[in-house]
């Protein structure tokens, strides 16, 4: 490898490169390699070049490490919601129809770049969950560049018990600031059955301990600007009642509602959305 020069015995440079001299930008001739192969390089470009392909190198890795998120941090409690999708959720009426084709333009809309909030409410076994896991899924797929952005679905109530039982045992890794950074940093976040964490729910004058407030407080300002799902059986009154109200406004910022008023009984679901 020796330097590359012209037919005269002039050296020739790449003058593509600039460095700050003085506090001024200015040209950086960078003198070009005449290699044993007989290609002429410029070292500064091959290097910057490498350290492009380090980077991107680097990023698919940390991509790919973000999208096992989903299926190594969630928290499920309904082991049939981890086969959920939008093609095994069973319409029994109108409103499940409805609202499926709701969810899936939603997720378009996400696709797209759109911010949202989305509460999906109303009674138990109405199939909140299955929607709301199979849009996580839709959303956590590879892009057209290979990329998948980072999904977590959490139980709100496995999760509390999670946060609570690492006061007292040193073994519990989910603790109160690490699950705040979880839920925070992920692209895409479902929040199931909020409010189940507090218990008593029927009790008007009930508010939430103070260490949920907190983690709901964090995570909550923590996703402004990112898309949340929520499931819920409270109506936004209740979750007024529980929460801090900073916590509530930011939650439902941008909000999207699919709402199932259809009583059960009307319905005819006597099986879940997902059959075991």
């Amino acid at each position: 490898m020796t330097f590359h020069t012209d037919e005269d015995g002039n050296p020739v440079y790449c003058n593509k490169h600039t460095r700050i001299i003085g506090g001024e930008e200015k040209p950086y001739p960078v003198q070009l390699m005449k290699l044993r192969d007989g290609s002429v390089k410029c070292p500064m470009c091959e290097r910057e070049q490498r350290n492009k392909e380090i980077e991107q190198e680097a990023e698919a890795w940390r991509r790919q490490v973000e999208r096992k998120v989903l299926s190594t941090h969630s928290l499920i409690a309904d082991p049939t919601l981890v086969k959920a999708t939008f093609e095994t959720f069973h319409c029994y009426n109108n409103e499940d129809v409805q609202n499926k084709r709701r969810m899936l333009e939603l997720v378009d809309q996400i696709k797209a770049g759109a911010v949202m909030n989305i509460f999906l409410t109303g009674v138990s076994n109405a199939g909140k969950s299955h929607l709301a896991i199979s849009a996580l899924k839709e959303l956590n797929k590879k892009s057209q560049e290979e990329y998948a952005k980072s999904a977590l679905f959490v139980n709100s109530d496995a999760l509390m018990r999670r946060i609570k039982n690492s006061f007292n045992d040193d073994s519990e890794k989910l603790t109160e600031s690490k699950a705040i950074e979880l839920l925070t940093r992920v692209d895409y976040l479902v929040i199931d059955d909020l409010g189940s964490e507090v218990g008593d729910t029927d009790n008007e004058k009930r508010t939430a301990p103070d260490f949920i407030q907190r983690v709901w407080y964090g995570v909550s300002t923590g996703r402004q600007g990112k898309v949340t799902i929520v499931t819920t059986n409270l109506t936004g009154v209740a979750l007024a009642k529980l929460y801090d109200r900073k916590t509530v406004n930011r939650l439902t910022a941008h909000l999207e509602q699919i709402d199932f008023e259809e009583k059960q009984k009307d319905k005819g679901r006597k099986t879940p959305a997902l059959p075991i």
